[in-house]
C-alpha cells in the first residue's frame, strides 16, 4: 500500500474510491502543501514551498521555483505518478499559469497549478478543455 498523502494522514478515508472524489483529494492536498511556506506552520524541516524565495530578481527565479513546485508535488502527493510541471505563462493579476499533468491510478490526470507572484497563494484547479 502507498504511503498516504499530507492529508490523508488526517481525514478518513472515503467509502468507495471514485476517481472524482479522488481527485478531489488529491487537488486539496496539493492545495494544502503548496500553500505552506517552509519555515512556518509545520514541524518537518524543508516542508513547503520557500527556497524559490533566494532567487528574487535573477533569472533563474523562474526554473528554481518550477523545480521546488513539482519536487513537493512528487514528494507530498503520492497518487500522483509520474507528475510533469510546465509553466504556461502568466496574467495580468500576478498569477503564474502552470499545468501539472500525471497519472491517477493508471488514468491520465491534469491539474491547474496557478501561483500569485506576490503573496505566493497557490490554487490548484482541474485543468479546463477549453484553454
Amino acid at each position: 500500500m502507498a504511503r498516504p498523502s499530507f492529508l490523508d494522514k488526517f481525514i478518513p478515508p472515503a467509502h468507495g474510491s471514485d476517481a472524482e472524489g479522488e481527485l478531489v483529494r488529491v487537488r486539496q492536498n496539493l492545495e494544502s502543501v503548496l500553500n505552506t511556506k517552509e519555515g512556518y506552520g509545520y514541524f518537518v524541516e524543508g516542508f513547503g514551498l520557500g527556497r524559490y524565495t533566494e532567487r528574487f530578481g535573477t533569472r533563474e527565479l523562474m526554473q528554481t521555483l518550477t523545480d521546488e513546485l513539482l519536487h513537493v508535488v512528487r514528494h507530498q502527493e503520492p497518487r500522483l505518478q509520474e507528475p510533469e510541471l510546465e509553466l504556461r505563462g502568466r496574467d495580468s493579476g500576478l498569477w503564474l499559469h502552470f499545468v501539472l499533468t500525471g497519472m491517477l491510478h493508471g488514468a491520465p490526470c491534469t491539474l491547474r497549478l496557478l501561483f500569485h507572484t506576490v503573496s505566493g497563494q497557490v490554487r490548484v484547479d482541474e485543468e479546463d478543455e477549453e484553454r
